[in-house]
């Protein structure tokens, strides 16, 4: 599904830049621009990045 038209991003690509390490929101932008033209993507990014990092801590917290 597109998440910023200004830019034709995908949330596919976001959710992989993600698994490359690319999981803050000035990485996002600097990596795929999202949220630097209109930033009505941006509420969208951050629900993307807050889920990545929910599933992420969650493994990490169970191989403690």
């Amino acid at each position: 599904m597109y998440v910023c038209i200004c830019h034709d991003i995908k949330d596919r690509q976001i959710k992989n830049a993600m698994l490359q390490g690319v999981d803050s929101m000035e990485a996002l932008q600097n990596e795929l621009l999202v949220g630097t033209c209109c930033g009505c993507c941006v509420p969208m990014v951050q629900d993307l990045l807050d889920e990545h990092h929910a599933k992420y801590v969650a493994i990490d917290a169970m191989a403690v």
